[in-house]
């Protein structure tokens, strides 16, 4: 049951630290104006960053095999994500290969914080 409070915590906070990075990086987009290749790579770049950081706390509380606790906040923050585009947009991804990459970011992302915690 620890284990379960632990991992929502981090998702939580996950969340969180999406939202916030996620709405500054829209307000960079509207003093800048990029191309849409520009804002797709950004909002990869966040998925990253998030998930090295949930990493970062879930390798933080759980002491063994911290990586796979890191992998499975990547796959836990790529189903929500996956969930709420859903919900948004009444349809899964169009692009697979987009879908493919992003999941393999926010595995990678929460992998390595998990290893380097």
């Amino acid at each position: 049951m620890e284990r379960a409070v632990s991992i929502a915590k981090v998702m939580v906070l996950e969340a969180a630290i999406s939202l916030a990075a996620l709405c500054l990086f829209a307000l960079v987009l509207m003093k800048l104006q990029p191309e849409e290749s520009t804002i797709r790579m950004g909002i990869k770049f966040v998925y990253v960053v998030v998930n090295l950081v949930g990493g970062l706390l879930i390798g933080k509380v759980m002491h063994q095999r911290k990586f796979l606790w890191g992998v499975l906040t990547g796959v836990m923050y790529f189903v929500v994500v996956s969930v709420v585009s859903f919900v948004v947009h009444q349809g899964f991804y169009v692009d697979v290969q987009n879908a493919v990459v992003t999941c393999l970011l926010c595995i990678a992302g929460g992998m390595i914080g998990g290893m380097i915690s």
